[in-house]
């Protein structure tokens, strides 16, 4: 059984269909060696959950999608120009790129020039691709417009689809497919399917578990008024607002999803006979972890929001930001990269 990245990432390693949990780490030591570099590799302690008994399985913690071009340099380029990619690192030795890690609105990827000896292509080399990368956007039609201009291939013009999205398909000068997604609104699975339906399409979805989640409640004097701030400044997407029948001005229920994972129910404090309610506003504190403070905190600088604890490098997490600001109800929200490692 082999344990060489490249075999991995060519599909080659025999017993061992899928990399390793430390596939990354070993492909940049190989490439550095091969490419023979100067720059350090760093070697770091292994890591173990501390409450897991799973034996028989693989949990993936990420997954980052790794695009391979025939001219990496300029592919990083082209992404910034497009996109608005931000490049985070490269590795690269006489003008081969060995690997390079960029962003886009937060999401994270990795990049590389073509090694045929290893087996890794581009889908020039390859004829084509059958992997798209779906990347949700906040304007599908400014950014769709820009990338075409820039030099991509339109494959489908954004579209209003039944499934509560406006996207377009395109193909970047270096062969990869792109979904650019923007949410239209809220659709749940048995709307999607009557919708479909007109059109030829089945949609089906396996019944419902129960998942292990820590849903955040807050109570608001002006729910309505919280929640717009949660999602037009924070950054929440707003799933579910559950007004009173007779006073819409009363929130019963949401449920406001951070694009990065978890739920923030907010709703009116003090409603009769509701004892969930009963507790006193703002003074609620709430970290969220997100990989891209930095956006966060420039939208809270442009709403002229209450700094608590301004942008530092926590002792906890040397290689992070985190901030703390205040909401218009005196909650106390904090922001960072912090995982809990």
């Amino acid at each position: 059984m082999s344990n060489d990245p490249f075999d991995a990432l060519a599909g080659g390693s025999g017993d061992t269909p899928t990399p390793d949990p430390a596939f990354v780490t070993r492909l940049r030591r190989q490439l550095v060696d091969t490419l023979e570099l100067d720059a350090p590799t760093i070697d770091l302690p292994e890591r173990k959950p501390t409450m897991s008994n799973a034996t028989d399985r693989t949990i993936a913690t990420a997954v980052v999608p790794y695009l391979t071009v025939d001219d990496g340099a300029a592919a990083l380029d082209w992404y910034a120009t497009a996109f608005g990619a931000t490049e985070v690192m490269r590795v690269e030795s006489d003008g081969i790129l060995g690997h390079a890690e960029f962003t886009v609105g937060g999401m994270s990827f990795y990049l590389s020039d073509e090694h045929p000896q290893f087996g890794v292509l581009s889908p020039r080399s390859l004829g084509g691709t059958s992997v798209a990368m779906h990347v949700t956007v906040d304007d599908v039609d400014t950014l769709f417009a820009r990338a075409v201009e820039a030099g991509a291939t339109a494959l489908a013009e954004p579209a209003d689809q039944p499934h509560g999205a406006r996207h377009g398909t395109l193909v970047d000068p270096y062969g990869h497919r792109w979904l650019l997604s923007q949410p239209i609104e809220a659709v749940d699975v048995e709307t999607y399917r009557d919708r479909a339906a007109g059109e030829g399409y089945a949609v089906t979805a396996p019944p419902r578990r129960p998942v292990g989640q820590i849903w955040a409640a807050m109570p608001y004097a002006d729910a309505p008024a919280g929640i717009r701030f949660l999602v037009d400044v924070l950054g929440f997407e707003e799933q579910i607002v559950v007004p009173n029948e007779d006073d819409p001005t009363v929130i019963e229920h949401s449920q406001l999803r951070w694009p990065e994972g978890g739920i923030l129910q907010a709703s009116t404090a003090n409603r009769p006979g509701n004892p969930y309610s009963e507790r006193p506003t703002g003074s609620e504190s709430l970290y969220v972890v997100t990989a891209d403070p930095d956006a966060v905190w420039r939208r809270c600088q442009e709403a002229g929001v209450e700094v608590v604890d301004p942008p530092r490098i926590p002792d906890y997490a040397p290689d992070t930001m985190v901030f703390s600001i205040r909401d218009p109800e005196g909650n106390i929200f904090s922001f960072g990269s912090y995982a809990g490692e």
